[in-house]
């Protein structure tokens, strides 16, 4: 079983405290440090629990603990590594480094078993892109240093390719460049043997893998190559290839071993013509194409015929689609896969008069058991054909002849699959019952096959009673992984129904985590919103340490996305989303600043810039250089405090600027201090700020002018300071903007003395004395709002009513609000720094 970790184990692992292994401060990804601390740990606590009254503690519930991440064994070396790497700083001893990469590839293959190469379906036991790119940077380290590739022998050299060639999940960004080092590794060994003068016996006695054969290198390079998007590169390095393979001798014939190493180099051909054709290069796939005919005397064999055929049946190239496919083959019969991608491709472009004729030629020419299955198919897809119309076709195909008299052709787990399957793909789940139903008739027993596509469909049409029936029965028989991709989608579909399941989702994921399976990270994704929405916070604690450990930094993004919606969901009560915060900020540590601003605005929108602060203060003290705010990020978060003031955390934030060396001020910070402190009830601090814009090179810019109206209006004797700044304006013939010029009318009114002026200055402002703008709500509102006394602001409202009524009929659609400071309209005045 998994070990466990307590919550509190969890919080001093990552604040770095007592009882947490040191961690290095910045990393290549701040996850991966948090990763190593974790499977550093030691689990031995449980979660602690608030005291509670119990009948002598008979029925007092044990202590809940907490799932520690599953961390591949030897991962840790690779995430150590790279984040000294970032550092700079010197490496852990070589020993060391070289062990723990061969235990986590080791591990890895263990995982998934051995894999075939050329074989194009995900693998369990591959790696991530992420665990790709620590690979690498590891590698080239211990191959460019004192020792080079001498600790690794010929068969470690294999696994690491036999690994990194394994489909992944998602991206394979760095798998090509993993194979590439370690390829060119084994290709500089064995070229240093041939140039001492060692014999092609002795270099593979050297090698001393099990097959002998010094190709393997190549192949697994070649598979790498048309897997991961390199097919024309590919295409190069065959040709190269083909210049060193054997010739025929004089009498025209190949040798024995001669005639092996062409078979198999025509074997790695075809891998290049299905990569060329998944990377949609036709003119590349028919030259190589037309060149292996011309020089190898490659035929046009059934492989070939099903790569050409299937390239234009998929992109619906209808001429193209029946050349390749009516081209007589040189030996054989076509594959059974070759033939569902043309029935695919009649439906899809109405060829079904076409379709019909090449299928009457299959039944009239004696197909195999495999291919009678897609005739079934196509008579269920094409034809409609239903349960009794498919017992007569089995009687006419157990009425074929065949080769042996002895066996007989049947219906058999393979046949009714398909049928199943080919019920479920034109959405008609009854008929896909219909044809169960049929197997058990045949006695037929069901395969885990068939449990796999009956657990598909019937999530497709929402049974979810008689999914969770097949579930059970799938659970009893499956032995591998085969059942995790549908598995993943049964608990996806649980998590999105209406009324979801609580106790049902956890207990398929008890079910998975017995077996040590990875969800996908759509499926993490689904169960974090279930379980937020359900309060179950441990639950989330747990899939987040169990699962996104294993992920890449892009599957990692799919579940942190998630997090962020549910932060900034503002039908949400606050305190759920705070908590679901304090799980992201401790499970992605990687979240970019971007992300982190954003959820800083939505707790200043939700009125708590206590919180929006903590965040920022969390951005602050980030381990990674690279994730700590910069000055926009300053100037966003003092606005934010501008529109909903809190001291405490302004005086916070401002700490952090006076420490922060990275940062250089200038008037955009300026203008971001002025307002929070105006906006805190400190204008007095705020005018000081104004006189360092006044003071720097760079100078007050039309925003500070509008603060500083604002923090004059607030200020005692604020309008001294205002005139003094309106005459120097006045002076230097500045375009006065209209927020500046009400900030000043409202810094006047303020003082209690200068109404006259001000409605002198309203006047100038109706006649439009070359300012560009009339009188507005926001004019006869923010002055009406400053004004300190009652019977002034009766005054002026009596004025405002008989001078500019209309106006004045707007601002009282506002509505007012009773103050402290007696009666205020609603208008909304922001500043932005």
């Amino acid at each position: 079983m998994r070990s466990q970790l307590t919550r509190n184990a969890h919080r001093r692992l990552l604040a770095g405290g007592p009882g947490a292994p040191p961690c290095p401060a910045s990393v290549f990804s701040s996850y991966h440090a948090r990763a190593r601390c974790l499977a550093a740990s030691t689990p031995s606590l449980t979660l602690t629990t608030p005291p509670r009254r119990t009948f002598f503690g008979v029925f007092k519930k044990p202590a809940r603990e907490l799932k520690a991440p599953d961390v591949p064994p030897g991962y840790e070396t690779l995430l150590q590594f790279r984040a000294l790497e970032v550092e700079d700083a010197r490496p852990p001893e070589r020993e060391g480094l070289v062990a723990g990469f061969k235990e986590f590839f080791n591990h890895m293959r263990k995982r998934g078993g051995a894999a075939k190469i050329g074989r194009r379906v995900s693998v369990p036991g591959s790696i991530n892109s992420t665990q790709a790119f620590l690979a690498v940077r590891l590698l080239r380290h211990l191959l460019s240093t004192e020792g080079g590739g001498d600790s690794f022998t010929f068969a470690d050299l294999k696994l690491i390719l036999e690994i990194a060639v394994r489909p992944p999940r998602g991206k394979a960004d760095n798998h090509l460049e993993l194979v590439r080092l370690v390829y060119g590794e084994t290709k500089r060994r064995i070229d240093h043997m041939r140039t001492i003068g060692l014999s092609e016996e002795e270099i593979t006695q050297a090698i001393g893998i099990s097959d002998r054969d010094q190709s393997t290198f190549f192949a697994y390079f070649i598979t790498a190559l048309t897997r991961f998007g390199a097919s024309q590169e590919a295409v190069e390095r065959m040709n190269d290839y083909q210049e060193n393979l054997p010739k025929p001798s004089r009498v025209g014939a190949y040798s024995d071993d001669g005639v092996k190493v062409i078979q198999k180099a025509n074997g790695m051909w075809m891998w290049v013509l299905r990569g060329l054709a998944n990377e949609g290069l036709e003119d590349e796939l028919i030259r190589s194409f037309s060149k292996l005919v011309k020089e190898n005397g490659v035929k046009y064999l059934a492989g070939v015929h099903e790569i050409l055929t299937t390239f234009y049946a998929e992109r619906n190239r209808v001429e193209e689609t029946k050349k390749w496919f009516s081209k007589p083959l040189f030996a054989g019969s076509i594959n059974p896969e070759t033939y569902m991608a043309v029935v695919r491709f009649a439906l899809r472009n109405n060829e079904q008069e076409w379709l019909e004729s090449v299928m009457e030629d299959v039944v009239n020419s004696r197909p195999t058991k495999q291919v009678w299955d897609v005739v079934f198919q196509w008579a269920v897809l094409a034809k409609g054909k239903g349960v009794e119309d498919i017992k007569g076709m089995f009687k006419v195909m157990g009425s074929q002849k065949t080769e042996d008299p002895s066996r007989k052709l049947e219906p058999d787990g393979d046949t009714i699959n398909s049928l199943i399957s080919a019920a479920a793909e034109i959405n008609n789940p009854y008929l896909a019952e219909r044809f169960a139903m049929l197997g058990r008739e045949l006695r037929i027993p069901p395969t885990i096959q068939t449990m796999l596509i009956q657990l598909d469909y019937r999530l497709d049409a929402g049974d979810m009673s008689g999914a969770a029936e097949v579930y059970g029965k799938l659970q009893k028989v499956v032995q591998g992984d085969e059942d995790v991709p549908v598995v993943n989608k049964y608990l996806r579909t649980l998590c999105t129904s209406s009324q979801p399941p609580l106790e049902r989702i956890i207990s398929v994921t008890a079910d998975l985590e017995h077996r040590h399976i990875t969800l996908e990270p759509e499926t993490t994704r689904s169960l974090c919103g279930v379980f937020l929405r359900f309060d179950q916070q441990f639950e989330v604690i747990d899939t987040l340490s169990l699962h996104t450990v294993s992920y890449s930094l892009e599957e990692r993004a799919i579940v942190r996305q998630a997090m962020m919606d549910y932060i900034t969901d503002r039908k949400i009560s606050t305190a759920r989303v705070w908590d679901c915060y304090q799980l992201l900020k401790q499970f992605f540590p990687e979240t970019s600043t971007d992300e982190r601003v954003r959820l800083m605005d939505s707790f200043f929108d939700r009125k708590r810039p206590d919180m929006a602060c903590y965040i920022f203060g969390h951005m602050r003290g980030h381990g990674n250089p690279a994730q700590r705010p910069n000055s926009d990020i300053y100037v966003k978060c003092f606005e934010g405090i501008g529109r909903f003031p809190d001291a405490e955390s302004l005086r916070m934030v401002h700490n952090m600027l006076k420490m922060d060396t990275t940062v250089e001020m200038n008037t955009k910070l300026y203008n971001g201090l002025m307002l929070a402190y105006a906006a805190c009830g400190d204008p007095i601090d705020a005018l000081g700020f104004w006189r360092d814009i006044t003071n720097s090179r760079e100078g007050p810019s039309y925003n500070s002018l509008a603060i500083v109206m604002w923090a004059c209006e607030l200020a005692p004797r604020g309008e001294e300071t205002a005139r003094e700044i309106w005459k120097k304006m006045v002076r230097m013939d500045l375009e006065i903007p209209k927020v500046v010029f009400d900030g000043y009318l409202g810094a006047l009114a303020a003082s209690g003395k200068a109404q006259e002026e001000v409605k002198k200055l309203i006047g100038e402002m109706e006649r439009g004395l070359g300012l560009g703008y009339g009188v507005g709500v926001e004019t006869l509102g923010v002055t009406f709002n400053a004004i300190p006394t009652m019977e002034g602001k009766n005054a002026f409202a009596d004025w405002a009513k008989v001078e500019h009524p209309e106006v004045w009929g707007e601002l009282e659609k506002t509505g007012r609000r009773e103050t402290i400071d007696g009666p205020k309209y609603n208008i909304e005045r922001r500043f932005e720094a």
